[in-house]
């Protein structure tokens, strides 16, 4: 065996956890577009209903993907961490903005 098909086996992975990033950073560059102040008010806060759809499914997709490439030492798992962290980064801004406002209101 020659040492180009063993370096073959280990990068030809199909899962890499890049869907879970791209996710992720679409996720987060969603909350964004409030901010973009040249387009219309429906165009503008339209993203941001849409960034805890796609935080949920980067979070899915990379626990997918870790879970298949448990085994495999030569996996690279830093997309797949990096879409999950992306996606629970997305998830916790809604959470703690609605806490923030019931502790404000409740004064």
């Amino acid at each position: 065996m020659e040492p180009n098909e063993n370096v073959e086996e280990a990068v030809s992975h199909g899962e890499t956890g890049t869907v879970s990033l791209a996710l992720g950073v679409a996720a987060v560059a969603m909350y964004g577009s409030p901010f973009l102040t040249f387009l219309p008010p429906l165009i503008r806060y339209f993203p941001v209903y849409l960034t805890v759809p796609l935080g949920i499914c980067a979070i899915v997709f990379g626990g997918c993907v870790l879970y298949r490439m448990r085994g495999d030492e030569l996996a690279d798992r830093r997309r797949a961490r990096a879409g999950i962290v992306l996606g629970t980064v997305t998830l916790a801004v809604p959470l703690i903005l609605a806490v923030w406002l019931e502790l404000a209101l409740q004064r």
